[in-house]
């Protein structure tokens, strides 16, 4: 899929564009049918229970369909276009969110750049969960500026309070097939979701050459690795046999350049 001028200028104003109907019906039916199964393959203590965030990630044989969606042109070739780079492809995953997801950018650095892929499983709007991003915030001096905002303690008055739901922003309502791309340094959220919200994201990362974007990346996906091993209590790689066995060029520069960078391998847990 090949951009257009306007939106790869909108993309670096805006950090996001919006891809309406992506992935085709027949295909979102079947997103979904292994969304399930990947996330029940991965957790012992069964299907999702509606309170508690539950995620998996879509990187083996198990969900066939929902991997191999990292090498797709609609994906990969729109990743390099909005970077104009090479990239690296870094996860494939899945999430049933509970509740509220408050103001948070996927970077604690914008010395680094990388762009994530939204795919929900079903209809949302503003009231229902849907995706908030704030226009241009993967820039400064407005990123630093909302990260003042969200981190400043409440006046006792609450004159200065902004509630986090008030935040100008673009609301992404959305029907299932539609994605929504972003830069990991924009600001999102969303507010008034209920424990039954499917999210699957597709990721990017740059392909780093300067020292500090590699280190800063390689911090990122390690830390990515423990989440898996540790918080959530994973046996094996993320990085599956599977997923590095793909006979696909850009697939094995990627495989290469983890592993290279030291963070092919999850770490055991210990």
């Amino acid at each position: 899929m090949q951009l257009t001028q306007q939106q790869l200028d909108f993309f670096d104003a805006f950090g996001f564009l919006v891809f309406r109907q992506l992935l085709e019906p027949a295909e979102m039916k079947r997103y979904l049918e292994e969304f399930e199964v990947g996330l029940d393959s991965w957790h012992n203590a069964g299907r999702h229970d509606g309170e508690n965030r539950h995620w998996a990630p879509f990187l083996d044989e198990r969900t066939p369909f929902i991997t191999s969606l990292i090498d797709d042109p609609r994906f990969a070739g729109v990743a390099e276009q909005l970077l104009r780079e090479p990239v690296l492809g870094v996860e494939c995953d899945g999430n049933y969110y509970v509740g509220d997801t408050l103001w948070h950018p996927d970077t604690s650095s914008l010395d680094w750049e990388g762009v994530k892929f939204a795919i929900y499983g079903e209809p949302l709007d503003g009231s229902s969960g849907a995706l908030r991003v704030v226009p241009g915030s993967h820039c400064e001096p407005l990123h630093s500026q909302i990260r003042a905002v969200v981190n400043a303690p409440h006046e006792a008055d609450g004159l200065h309070e902004a509630r986090p739901d008030e935040i100008p922003a673009y609301v992404f309502r959305s029907d299932p097939g539609d994605a929504l791309v972003f830069n990991v340094g924009v600001w999102h959220a969303s507010f008034g979701g209920g424990g039954q919200r499917r999210m699957g994201t597709v990721t990017y990362f740059e392909d780093p050459k300067a020292p500090k974007a590699t280190a800063l990346i390689q911090d990122v996906i390690m830390m990515h690795h423990r989440n898996f091993s540790t918080r959530y209590g994973y046996s094996g790689q993320r990085f599956s046999e599977y997923w590095r066995s793909v006979e696909d060029s850009r697939h094995q520069r990627w495989v290469r350049r983890l592993a290279e960078m030291g963070v092919l391998d999850t770490p055991a847990a210990g």
